[in-house]
């Protein structure tokens, strides 16, 4: 697949033959880097000074007291000498709704000791210059089919920066610069039950290769945009099981594709299972597969429609949460309010509901998009009776010496009274992003096999 590449001389061709075209005119691209950042948010703060304009989020030589380049650690945080501006409790959380999600107003109900202390808001996710270069392009040229399943002529920006359909919106969340175009990381997933029992679900090397986002190449090699490489270093009894995922900007032509190697058995195998609302056993079964980031895989299976951008307290500048030290992550049963940091922002509120003849185990699905980063900030699901079951939430920071964005999970399941947590939570837990997508031959079946033999 060619993407952008004679875009420009080309949108001439398309008014003559009659082609499928973006829905932004040369117009209303204008706003884009005026009322508009680049990518698309609103530039100006809200009317009540609660939110800031964006200035172009933190300059990639930030180095706030403490932190050390190059460690892939962001435990500390440019704003960690802030107090909290006030809290919302259990006693008082009715006072706020109008800036609440579902899911939040629900875990006060749940949990007595849910606490939402509110900071400051800062917009302090940046974009590298390269990404940002083409934004505007994409706007003008960007096509999605008419099932919402694939987007063409689009490259590292958002293809959507101003969107006309829920399934443009949920895409830019596909699509943003969650780690930049390759980053190495490792993280640890827990799970605690209604008792406040603490269970060890995995330590993972994790390796995202996103080739969408290559500065060097505008060709995405078999439609892929992105690769996913994990490999298990604990718990015992996961160590040496690995997992290849590929992701494609089409899916009415292929599907995302998983390879799992198990140590036992040193062959790896296509699972074609892993998909949709399949639970990830890795995990415990507390999240299904189309649920990673708040929405992953094919949309081919809800109808999403924009409900509108609401002003809400999502988990923003989240170095403290992202990075606790598991003995203070927890409290009780849910994540710790002393490490959690909520700020007001803006986001897109996008309603998925299940089309008619598909099956889902969450027939109707909300999901909160921010505005500066186009990550899923925070996501409901409800279940067949129409009742509010699992609440999700997706920490954020800003990689501010990468210029790309750091994402982390939550997710509560009401039903089952069950915590999800995916954070870097143990000392030699990391992340490092970098710019250069790598040699690609690694990301295959045959190299998953090869890096299992012992």
């Amino acid at each position: 697949m060619r993407i952008l590449k004679g875009m420009v001389t080309g949108l001439g061709a398309m008014l003559v033959t009659g082609a499928a075209m973006a829905g932004v005119s040369q117009q209303e691209a204008t706003a884009l880097g005026t009322s508009l950042t680049e990518f698309g948010a609103e530039q100006a703060g809200n009317a009540d000074k609660t939110i800031p304009a964006y200035t172009g989020g933190l300059h990639a030589t930030t180095a706030p007291a403490g932190w050390k380049q190059g460690s892939g650690r962001y435990d500390v945080g440019p704003y960690d000498g802030e107090k909290p501006l006030y809290s919302i409790t259990a006693a008082n959380y009715q006072k706020y709704s109008d800036k609440l999600t579902g899911g939040t107003a629900a875990m006060f109900k749940k949990y007595p000791q849910f606490r939402m202390d509110v900071y400051p808001t800062h917009r302090s996710i940046a974009h590298s210059s390269d990404w940002l270069a083409h934004c505007k392009t994409n706007a003008l040229n960007a096509t999605i089919s008419s099932s919402g399943n694939a987007v063409d002529n689009a490259h590292s920006c958002v293809p959507f920066p101003i969107p006309k359909t829920g399934a443009e919106v949920v895409w830019n969340s596909v699509l943003t610069d969650i780690w930049g175009p390759h980053t190495d990381y490792r993280t640890s997933t827990w799970l605690v039950d209604a008792d406040g029992h603490l269970t060890d679900i995995g330590r993972v090397d994790v390796e995202f290769t996103n080739t969408y986002q290559d500065p060097k190449s505008d060709t995405l090699q078999g439609g892929v945009w992105q690769y996913q490489r994990a490999s298990w270093v604990g718990p015992p009894s996961q160590v040496g099981t690995k997992i290849l995922a590929t992701y494609p900007m089409d899916y009415d032509k292929a599907d995302s594709r998983v390879w799992v190697y198990m140590p036992g058995q040193r062959r790896t195998r296509l699972a074609p299972e892993f998909s949709y609302d399949t639970p990830v056993a890795a995990d415990g079964g507390a999240l299904n597969y189309d649920e990673r980031m708040g929405f992953n895989g094919s949309l081919d299976r809800y109808d999403f429609k924009i409900v509108g951008k609401k002003e809400v307290y999502v988990m923003y500048n989240a170095n403290r949460m992202m990075f606790a030290p598991t003995d203070k992550l927890f409290s009780k049963s849910i994540v710790n309010p002393d490490v959690s940091r909520w700020e007001l922002h803006r986001v897109w509120v996008v309603e998925a509901t299940l089309k008619p003849g598909k099956r889902h185990v969450e027939p109707r699905r909300t999901f909160y998009i921010d505005e500066d980063s186009w990550t899923i900030a925070a996501s409901d699901a409800y279940d067949q009776a129409g009742n509010l079951f699992k609440v999700g939430f997706y920490p954020t920071l800003p990689i501010w010496d990468a210029q790309a964005v750091a994402e982390s999970i939550i997710f509560y399941d009401l039903s089952r009274g069950t915590t999800y947590v995916q954070a870097f939570s143990r000392p030699d837990d990391m992340m490092r992003t970098s710019d250069k997508i790598g040699n690609l031959s690694r990301l295959t079946a045959a190299a998953l096999t090869e890096s299992g033999v012992r």
